[in-house]
């Protein structure tokens, strides 16, 4: 566990020092990801990526002023059409998907779906999907938005398309409001992962953040803390990058991949589309649509500068609305199942 974690920092500190966006993750995904493909041990410090995400959606949470409610308030109906728009596109390239590979419709399906892991996968399994080719497209998935959204941003951003990010009030890190932040966290995600609810950690940090900055309890989580937690998610990704995963994946790799990067696409131009009619930062639009996990896309947006709150709130609707509609899409798109 701790050469994993040694290498993993090694490599994150060498990518973060190259330039390279989101630096402390991909490096330390890319060393992890070596050492387990070359066979050798790899271990995960237990519970390390929920306590990331909790320390992440602290941070984020700590940016919803009153003020930045009532706008995300009103942009809530753009949420709900931007996301319905993703999934259906997600849906469709699940169909093409099917007829290039020789995956059953259910396991395309929810391979293709942009939400988590988990979810996709038992729902898959309560279908007659293959649970474990759902949950190794779903990594492949959130490994390909990880590694290409940072890039397309970044550029963009060195083009002056982003102003740095205005800092919160107060932002000064006060460690004891932290510390009750990160116990009063933990707490709610201990409950909330008991009622099954998708990304409880990440979540509970949201709520504790926003509650203290809704009550104007001032506090900021350390840079120190952040970089630290890309690395924990790092080393979560790269332990995934097994040999069995593209050994079980290789006929629907391609296929995958690149309904993938057509998603991509979509949700870009679909950001561009957005931003332009309602006057919204197109690239804060290009992380909040982008079909990844929503800590990642969060690490991005507070690195470039962009709108980290607005991310995470369309992220967590086009969440909960995939959880909610999957099943009764799936009798729309795959009807011959249903009636089977």
């Amino acid at each position: 566990m701790a050469a994993t974690a040694i290498a993993a920092a090694i490599g994150g500190g060498v990518a973060n020092a190259a330039g390279i966006p989101l630096g402390f993750l991909i490096g330390a995904m890319f060393a992890t990801a070596a050492l387990s493909l070359f066979n050798l041990p790899v271990a995960v410090v237990p519970n390390s990526r929920q306590a990331a995400q909790g320390l992440i959606g602290i941070g984020a949470g700590l940016r919803l002023t009153p003020d930045v409610a009532e706008r995300l308030a009103g942009l809530f109906p753009v949420m709900l059409a931007s996301a319905f728009a993703l999934i259906l596109a997600a849906c469709l390239i699940s169909l093409a998907i099917n007829r290039l590979t020789r995956l059953d419709p259910d396991t395309a399906f929810f391979m293709s779906l942009p939400g988590g892991i988990a979810e996709m996968a038992v729902l898959s399994e309560r279908y007659g999907g293959v649970p474990g080719l759902v949950s190794i497209g779903q990594f492949l998935r959130i490994l390909f938005v990880t590694l290409t959204i940072p890039q397309i941003v970044f550029a963009f951003g060195r083009d002056g398309a982003v102003q740095p990010e205005v800092p919160a009030p107060h932002a000064e890190v006060l460690w004891l409001p932290l510390i009750v932040l990160c116990i009063a966290a933990i707490v709610l995600a201990r409950l909330l992962s008991g009622k099954r609810v998708p990304n409880a950690w990440l979540l509970s940090g949201i709520i504790a953040g926003a509650g203290a900055a809704l009550f104007e309890w001032h506090t900021a989580v350390p840079l120190e803390g952040l970089e630290l937690a890309q690395i924990f998610i790092g080393i979560s990704l790269g332990a995934r990058c097994t040999r069995a995963v593209f050994r079980d994946g290789y006929r629907f790799l391609p296929a995958n991949l690149a309904g993938t990067a057509t998603l991509v696409a979509f949700s870009t131009a679909l950001a561009f589309i957005i931003g332009r009619a309602f006057d919204i930062d197109t690239i804060s639009l290009v992380l909040a649509l982008a079909p990844g996990g929503i800590a990642e896309m969060s690490l991005v947006s507070g690195q470039i500068g962009a709108d980290t709150v607005l991310v995470v709130a369309f992220h967590l609707v086009r969440v909960v609305m995939v959880l909610s509609l999957a099943v009764l899409l799936r009798r729309i798109f795959l009807p011959k199942e249903r009636d089977g």
